[in-house]
């Protein structure tokens, strides 16, 4: 439980209570970032693999559950609550603390701004995934921080290959605007 308080500390020294950019509906979008306290294997943070489907950019790939803003959105912690609540099933107000913002990131495939929500779960939850969501995996904050789930990954995307920056956790291999929020993370949580 110390190295945890120790870790929200350097976290909590990277985060903003106010949001980040102006919320446009269609053009940002907010990410849930959940972090909880745990035994047994620790600490950790929720990702999803999200559900193959045509049309989408990020189809089958390993995310935080999230999406983007909607005109009814009072705040991108709204934005990140309610797509929590529709993809995972759980409710973020109820069942975790709002940390704060870190700051966004540029969706390279869409253009969208992301900003990064961070919580920390004060309740127990049961993931109860969505259509949208085909699994769910708790990764543990050690494994994170190992250099040895560190990987390098080549993407291709019509006829442009690129080498990038990976996570491997068991069948999850992280890459893209999840990979670079994971090292953003990893980073912060590791600060002294």
């Amino acid at each position: 439980m110390k190295e945890f308080s120790r870790r929200l500390a350097n976290l909590d020294s990277h985060l903003s209570l106010d949001e980040p950019v102006r919320r446009i509906a269609g053009e940002t979008a907010a990410v849930a970032v959940i972090l909880k306290t745990g035994i047994g294997r620790g600490d950790s943070v929720l990702l999803i693999r999200r559900t193959a489907r045509s049309g989408d950019p990020w189809s089958g790939q390993i995310a935080f559950p999230g999406g983007r803003v909607e005109p009814t959105d009072a705040s991108f912690a709204a934005t990140a609550a309610r797509e929590t609540s529709e993809e995972v099933g759980f409710d973020l107000a109820s069942r975790a603390t709002f940390l704060g913002y870190m700051d966004p990131v540029e969706a390279r495939n869409r253009r969208v701004q992301v900003v990064p929500v961070v919580f920390l779960l004060t309740r127990g939850v049961r993931v109860l995934t969505s259509r949208e969501v085909a699994s769910h995996h708790w990764i543990p904050l050690g494994e994170l921080l190992s250099e040895k789930n560190r990987t390098r990954l080549t993407v291709v995307h019509g006829r442009i290959r690129r080498s990038v920056s990976a996570f491997e956790f068991g069948d999850y291999v992280v890459w893209g605007l999840t990979e670079r929020l994971l090292t953003r993370l990893a980073r912060f949580i590791e600060s002294s």
